[in-house]
């Protein structure tokens, strides 16, 4: 059966499997393996899966979401924001506890076990205090990227005190000392195209953007998120924070129109909007 004990194992095994081969997986309790064509009881044949073991719709539905993303040969950006219909990803004083259900927290965390490293904003840090790991499903952890202009930050997050390596970009020339962090300190003219030159110098392939607002609104107008992943939560909340806040544009015509893809996700809508295909 695959649980929340185990997918974590399953996506590492086909993160760093081959991309152009077929994959025959025996799936047990507490271990995954690669087997035969006749042992096996969970198959990946290009994007699509079948399986003799139990899956429950909701793990089958995040597979089926991740599964073309770990196939895939190239380096991917994903922006992952979770909002409502209307596109709010919080209220006017900040509260966002829950707009999503709280079992998509499940699938947040099987997201960042696919990627390599994790992008968000200090105002992310300041508002949810995350640790940004993969904690609800045993998987490995991505690499931590902050970007905090004004290096505002301080030891007190939880991001300071766990143990696991950070890497801050600012623009700032105060003196701070970050615990486990590495500093890296870029001109405050043209920052965000500077910053995406560093984070490409870093070759990792699986990029997830977490939040919040503003930094995914920045890398959608500077072109450097490939998917723009929008989990969609059945409620109308009026006014509140917007999810994306993009350049004015002066007619419809220049508006983004990318292909997409969508799935279901027990009572919510992902789609996936392939902003550089």
């Amino acid at each position: 059966m695959i649980t929340s004990k185990n997918i974590g194992i399953l996506l590492d095994l086909i993160k760093n499997s081959k991309k152009n081969i077929d994959l025959h997986l025996l799936v047990k309790k507490n271990s995954i393996s690669f087997v035969s064509k006749n042992q096996s009881n969970f198959y990946i044949k290009k994007n699509t899966l079948e399986h003799k073991i139990k899956v429950s719709k909701f793990y089958e539905s995040i597979l089926k979401i991740l599964i073309p993303i770990l196939r895939n040969n190239k380096r991917l950006v994903i922006a992952q924001i979770g909002q409502s219909l209307d596109g709010r990803i919080a209220l006017n004083n900040g509260n966002s506890h829950y707009i999503n259900n709280p079992k998509s927290i499940i699938y947040l965390h099987c997201l960042r076990s696919i990627s390599d490293a994790i992008i968000v904003g200090s105002n992310t840090i300041k508002k949810d205090n995350p640790l940004l790991t993969t904690r609800k499903i045993e998987g490995s952890n991505p690499k931590r990227i902050i970007i905090d202009g004004t290096l505002s930050l301080n030891n007190n997050y939880k991001i300071f005190n766990d143990g696991n390596e950070n890497i801050i970009f600012t623009k700032s020339r105060k003196k701070v000392n970050l615990n486990n962090s590495t500093i890296i300190r870029l001109k405050e003219e043209n920052f965000t195209k500077r910053l995406i030159i560093q984070l490409k110098k870093l070759k990792y392939k699986n990029i997830l953007v977490e939040g919040g607002s503003k930094t995914i609104s920045e890398l959608i107008n500077n072109q450097y998120i490939d998917i723009l992943q929008l989990m969609i939560a059945p409620l109308l909340i009026g006014s509140g924070i917007n999810s994306l806040n993009l350049k004015e544009i002066s007619n419809l015509n220049k508006a983004i129109r990318p292909k997409y893809s969508f799935y279901q996700l027990e009572n919510e809508i992902i789609v996936n909007l392939f902003l550089n295909s």
